[in-house]
């Protein structure tokens, strides 16, 4: 098996476990098993739309956010807390890099291969999108 398939299938292996995951902590805390003919067919189609729709979003958001670090938006931001940091370690505070070496050693270092975070994201939410037409057409 080649180096990057196996890097491939544990990032969306692991993003897809969690994902499922957290869907089904979501429908666990809202429906009944004791009883699961209690709860009507339509807020089946609610409860599981919504558990999809949360690590759904949680990773579309974690995508937009490594997009927007890997474009530079939250580099002030970096150097700041990085030299903040630096600051309160006694003998930190004498060797504070210029905003334009850190900008320069950031930009050696930009994060790679996040768009499976995209993917799977897109992927929930579809789930939820069909059970929300499947709601929707018998609400």
């Amino acid at each position: 098996m080649s180096s990057t398939l196996k890097k491939n299938l544990i990032k969306y292996g692991i993003s897809i476990t969690l994902s499922l995951g957290l869907a089904f902590l979501y429908v666990y805390l809202r429906v009944d098993f004791a009883d699961p003919g209690a709860t009507p067919l339509v807020e089946w189609y609610r409860i599981i739309c919504d558990a999809f729709t949360i690590p759904g979003l949680i990773l579309l958001m974690l995508g937009c956010l490594m997009s927007l670090s890997n474009q530079g938006a939250m580099d002030g931001l970096g150097y700041v807390v990085v030299n903040a940091l630096k600051m309160l370690i006694p003998t930190g505070g004498l060797k504070l890099e210029r905003y334009k070496e850190y900008l320069e050693r950031r930009k050696e270092n930009r994060v790679k291969g996040y768009g499976f975070l995209y993917l799977v994201g897109a992927g929930c939410m579809v789930i939820a999108l069909v059970f929300m037409v499947l709601f929707y057409s018998i609400y």
